[in-house]
């Protein structure tokens, strides 16, 4: 760096950042009528994988595909691989402090409401849980601390689970928060709430232990997008406007773990 030119801090450009996405995230999106196996089409040729962790936008699905956009994701999805999984994240737990593992409803979009009605199964976390659709259980993980080392979002790395996002204009990978807990990021403080959490047999009290941000934050998507891509790690699809983007979290967490070690503010920056 020049003499007399100061490095720009991190708490200033995440504004700039926020308002770039902002603004594509706002910005009119042209989806028309796409075939309706189109979406089947994209989900195959992933046979390695046998878990898929969806991340949907349910507007432009409904734009693209014919009847039910839930139904058309979840057709496709079911028709590829033997589990879907899908974040249950309740937040509002922080306040509440009460928890339902049956009708707590997902606070961050219609496809997880949705998703929650035919789950199988959910973990335990009252904050982050995960939704599962099929066979794919967290046996012997920890569920206590959300980004725990021997935690549920660590067993999706060490199973190679596959991440997709459909309808969204970014590619939208909660297991990102897990990699700034794990990587030490500076603007992630750990938190503990406690509560009472119903499983439907019995009702227990519990110490909810996972990390939040220290302000407003946000991921550089576009960064990422562009350094996966660069990675070849990370397939986009284009249905008539419908956009699907697919990566590994493996790759993910190989990628962000390496920048993180140089930049701790790497994700928001």
């Amino acid at each position: 760096m020049g003499a007399g030119v100061l490095p720009v801090s991190p708490k200033l450009t995440r504004w700039s950042n926020a308002a770039v996405h902002k603004l594509i995230e706002n910005r009119p999106r042209s989806v028309t009528e796409a075939d309706e196996r189109s979406l089947h089409r994209a989900l195959s040729g992933y046979d390695r994988h046998a878990e898929l962790f969806v991340h949907a936008g349910l507007r432009d699905v409904s734009a693209a595909l014919p009847g039910d956009p839930y139904d058309r994701i979840i057709e496709a999805a079911n028709a590829n691989f033997r589990s879907v999984l899908c974040p249950g994240f309740t937040d509002y737990f922080k306040v509440s402090g009460v928890y339902d593992k049956r009708h707590s409803k997902p606070k961050h979009g219609a496809f997880g409401r949705r998703f929650l009605e035919d789950a199988d199964y959910r973990t335990d976390d009252p904050i982050k849980s995960i939704l599962v659709q099929g066979e794919y259980r967290f046996e012997g993980c920890k569920h206590s601390t959300t980004y725990s080392t021997d935690g549920c979002f660590e067993r999706l790395n060490q199973d190679d689970v596959l991440v997709a996002s459909i309808g969204t204009p970014f590619l939208i990978c909660s297991y990102l928060h897990h990699l700034e807990a794990r990587n030490d990021a500076p603007y992630m403080k750990e938190r503990t709430f406690s509560g009472i959490v119903h499983t439907g047999s019995e009702t227990v009290e519990v110490d909810q232990t996972t990390h939040q941000y220290d302000g407003m934050w946000s991921f550089n998507k576009l960064k990422l997008h562009r350094q996966l891509r660069k990675r070849d790690a990370l397939d986009t699809y284009d249905l008539n406007g419908l956009s699907v983007f697919v990566t590994a979290i493996r790759d993910v967490d190989r990628l962000v773990t390496g920048k993180m070690k140089d930049d701790p503010y790497y994700l928001v920056t």
